[in-house]
């Protein structure tokens, strides 16, 4: 077998399925095996590199496993760097293979090298893990120890470059079996000092983080508040880790009922965050003591806040051992009535209509990808969510241009499900030519474009702070007319009274459809 063979081979045994690719000449022996394997592997050709990582992300996200992504290095690398770095913001697990030129060259100033780019020197702070294969036998290691990452821990993107030399060499090699990655579990004392401090408390607040979302632990954490009778807050990330109609779940961290609960509460048990910027307000916020935090990566216990009781291990291994050390001590008393008036607290908060609407066409399982927009900030508190890994959005790098492209990685995933993205114009243009891969695999996603012709959130903070506004309008095209020119099906709404029955319709019409909403 070619490297190339050895490589697909060993895409097979970690059971990936799909794989989103621009492709190139670094890569050309990898390609061959993957036209040999279409029946195993599944490879959607993209526009831009960009979008290419942005797929893997959602794809990522949506299924709580890896999505896979590869481009040429140089600039097929630095194109795919945007959503790589967005992956890492996120700490989704996105495997992202690019070529090199042949290991002979490594020891030449990539600057005068084709595509040179030194990758490591580039691409290390936003990785999780990084491999450099210059020879045919280090691909398998490769393959397993990249998988070991992404599976263990709190994930995280990881890259792996392959040298063409290595791709076009032929060997005979073992090919790994699936690496289901390190899952830690909390030690026994970790266990005995949470259960004394959870037995204390009479009204502990638990914080539902990605975490949860990535160990797909909705199950367990729901058994843990059902055990302490307690309520959910949930972070960004970790929107959907708790359906929102749970008599659990008050909304999202940091919002007003959320935020009267921390005040009221003796406790505050947090699974699964790493406590970023956005859901503490530039870490403003004050946490209350004591504070239980169960985290997957132990060095972020402490970092932010200090913990009374940090556990550093999966948290739905370590819900798991709670729900058991718990189950006799199930309690009713503590928040009691207080739970169920912060229920209706949540469930009063008006919404806005678009919201709402969406909200109502939409099936419970649909999944929504959020991009930056005016519009889109409103989702996270105001558009409900019942499932995990069916909210995508660009939590801490902000990056635009996610909407579109993130809703086709899930849409991918999970082809019998809807799947919107949600996207203002500005951000819509940045990876817009990527409904050309909606269009060409047949991919149904409905993209909301919402159109006022200007970067809308950039002019709101010009306004605020000088009074006037400059470089924030924009020129858009028709996107009915530049819809149906890629053979997508295009729509426009201008009264807000039609937008619910058109969106209806286009997410009846089973087929990639933009659907401008002029504001």
């Amino acid at each position: 077998m070619t490297g190339g063979d050895i490589f697909v081979e060993c895409l097979k045994a970690q059971c990936v399925k799909d794989i989103f690719v621009l492709p190139g000449n670094h890569l050309d022996t990898v390609y061959e095996a993957l036209y040999n394997n279409q029946d195993n592997i599944q490879h959607y050709v993209t526009r831009h590199e960009g979008g290419t990582a942005f797929m893997a992300d959602g794809y990522a996200r949506a299924t709580g496993d890896v999505g896979v992504c590869m481009t040429v290095p140089g600039p097929g690398s630095n194109n795919a760097s945007v959503g790589i770095g967005e992956a890492n913001t996120a700490s989704s697990p996105v495997l992202w293979i690019t070529g090199q030129n042949p290991s002979y060259l490594a020891q030449r100033d990539p600057k005068k090298s084709f595509h040179g780019l030194d990758q490591r020197a580039a691409f290390t702070p936003m990785t999780k893990h990084l491999e450099i294969v210059h020879r045919v036998d280090q691909i398998p290691g490769a393959i397993n120890r990249s998988f070991s990452a992404l599976r263990s821990g709190r994930p995280g993107p990881v890259l792996i470059e392959l040298a063409k030399d290595a791709l076009d060499a032929e060997a005979d090699l073992p090919i790994p079996p699936r690496n289901n990655g390190i899952q830690t579990t909390a030690a026994p004392q970790d266990i005995d000092a949470a259960i004394a401090l959870l037995s204390k408390a009479e009204r502990p607040l638990i914080i539902s983080g990605g975490g949860i979302n990535h160990t797909r632990a909705t199950e367990e954490i729901l058994a843990f508040a059902q055990l302490l009778d307690a309520p959910i807050v949930m972070t960004g990330f970790g929107k959907g880790s708790v359906p929102e109609d749970s008599p659990h779940s008050i909304g999202i961290f940091r919002d007003g009922v959320a935020q009267a609960a921390m005040n009221a509460s003796d406790l505050i048990v947090a699974v699964g965050t790493r406590f970023n910027y956005r859901d503490t307000g530039n870490w403003s916020l004050k946490i209350p003591q004591p504070l239980l935090h169960i985290e997957a990566d132990p060095d972020e216990i402490h970092k932010e806040y200090p913990a009374t009781v940090g556990i550093g291990a999966n948290p739905k291994l370590v819900l798991r051992q709670l729900n058991a050390a718990l189950s006799d001590e199930k309690r009713t008393d503590g928040w009691g009535e207080g739970l169920r008036e912060l229920r209706r607290q949540f469930m009063a908060t008006e919404r806005p209509r678009i919201l709402k609407e969406m909200r109502d066409v939409m099936p419970r399982d649909a999944i929504l990808s959020v991009d930056v927009n005016i519009t889109g900030y409103g989702a996270l508190p105001h558009f409900p969510c019942y499932h995990p890994g069916t909210y995508i959005f660009s939590g801490v790098s902000v990056a635009m241009g996610i909407g579109l492209t993130g809703a086709i990685g899930a849409q991918v995933a999970y082809p019998e499900r809807k799947v919107v993205a949600l996207s203002g114009d500005g951000g819509f243009l940045m990876t817009c030519p990527d409904l050309a891969t909606a269009v060409m695999y047949n991919l149904p996603v409905v993209t909301l474009v919402m159109n006022d012709n200007q970067y809308t959130s950039i002019e709101r903070g010009q306004l605020r702070r000088f009074g006037k506004r400059i470089g924030v309008e924009l020129v858009n095209p028709d996107f009915v007319q530049f819809a149906e020119s890629f053979g997508a099906v295009g729509l426009r709404v201008e009264d807000p009274n039609d937008f619910k029955p058109m969106f209806e319709k286009a997410l009846a019409l089973d087929k990639p459809v933009l659907l401008e909403v002029v504001k």
